[in-house]
């Protein structure tokens, strides 16, 4: 989000997709030894006490809403430190919808308008995925946002 937003929204966590399948006793004493601890006990969530950052190890297969997002439908930035694999931008305007949707989040709106705005967004995609989710009238909501943003 704070890529596609050219930073006018920073969160302060950071999401991996483990694509590897590892446990999650495996990630999490990987981790460990980078100085990192469960937050809570027990879960994917770690933070350090050097960073305000936390870091999250949602579940593979990535999903939005009940869509599956295939590895190799990514967005690739180049680095000087490598590269990063991202959700395409019409996949995080996806994201951020769903977090409006089911969770109520009024500030995902506002970032998936922010995305829009910003980068090319397959609209037929996005439309697809509205009807899937059976969010139709939310699609109509966000193309007004964004024809008023």
């Amino acid at each position: 989000m704070s890529i596609y937003s050219s930073e006018k929204y920073v969160s302060k966590d950071l999401d991996f997709i483990d694509i590897s399948l590892k446990s999650n006793r495996q990630i999490a004493n990987a981790i460990h030894t980078l100085g990192f601890e469960n937050q809570p006990k027990n879960s994917r969530h770690f933070v350090h006490p050097d960073t305000e950052l936390t870091v999250e190890f949602p579940s593979a297969p990535l999903t939005v809403g009940d869509e599956h997002i295939p590895s190799t439908a990514v967005h690739f930035i180049t680095t000087d430190q490598g590269t990063l694999r991202l959700l395409t931008p019409t996949d995080c305007v996806k994201d951020r919808l769903a977090n409006y949707y089911y969770f109520r989040d009024k500030q995902s709106l506002e970032q998936a308008v922010l995305v829009a705005k910003a980068h090319p967004i397959n609209f037929k995609s996005l439309e697809t995925w509205h009807n899937n989710e059976g969010q139709q009238k939310g699609y109509q909501q966000f193309l007004e946002r964004l024809k008023n943003a």
